[in-house]
């Protein structure tokens, strides 16, 4: 598939998005430099996980709170009058069940975009990849499940064809928050 058609398969379904930045992603996205195969970068480690806390949020064994680079996982929980409380989205409780079983516990591999390190709340923003029976890249794993839809990720990200032949495919299939119970925008 190429590049021109996925982007206005995303545009189609992401109108709150203006066109303009997928016109400056398309011209500044070529001049973005990454790591060189077998290249050692410093924006990679592991670390446990002590609790999913949503479908792409965790929190890590030394306390640091993770969010999901790339992608937005329905909510379970919002604030009313400064407490947090249960009120999930469509799919948001899927999202988050499926997040705990690939990740609550396990060792994960955590890649961040050195260009956009942490979000408006101090979170690491983070590529997230699990191994356990196979080897799970869990923001893509959430797309292609229907369970998320793509966020704007950084200009240059080495992930993007990837997210969006996942959402592509959920989006087609109808899965998850595409599905006619999902309520799609």
């Amino acid at each position: 598939m190429n590049l021109f058609f996925s982007l206005t398969l995303f545009i189609k379904r992401h109108r709150r998005h203006t066109l303009l930045s997928f016109i400056i992603l398309l011209f500044l996205a070529p001049s973005v430099t990454h790591a060189q195969p077998g290249e050692l970068r410093t924006d990679v480690f592991d670390a446990k996980v002590l609790k999913v806390i949503d479908g792409d949020t965790i929190r890590l064994e030394d306390g640091r709170l993770v969010r999901y680079l790339g992608v937005n996982a329905p909510e379970v929980r919002k604030k009313v009058g400064g407490k947090w409380v249960f009120d999930p989205e469509p799919f948001g409780e899927a999202a988050t069940a499926f997040n705990r079983k690939l990740v609550e516990g396990k060792t994960v591999r955590l890649q961040i975009d050195p260009a956009r390190p942490r979000d408006r709340f101090g979170r690491l923003l983070a590529y997230v990849f699990v191994e356990n029976e196979r080897k799970y890249f869990v923001n893509v794993e959430l797309l292609k499940q229907g369970l998320a839809k793509m966020d704007i990720m950084p200009l240059g990200t080495e992930h993007r064809i990837m997210f969006w032949s996942a959402e592509e495919s959920a989006w087609t299939d109808k899965r998850g928050v595409w599905s006619d119970g999902g309520k799609p925008e």
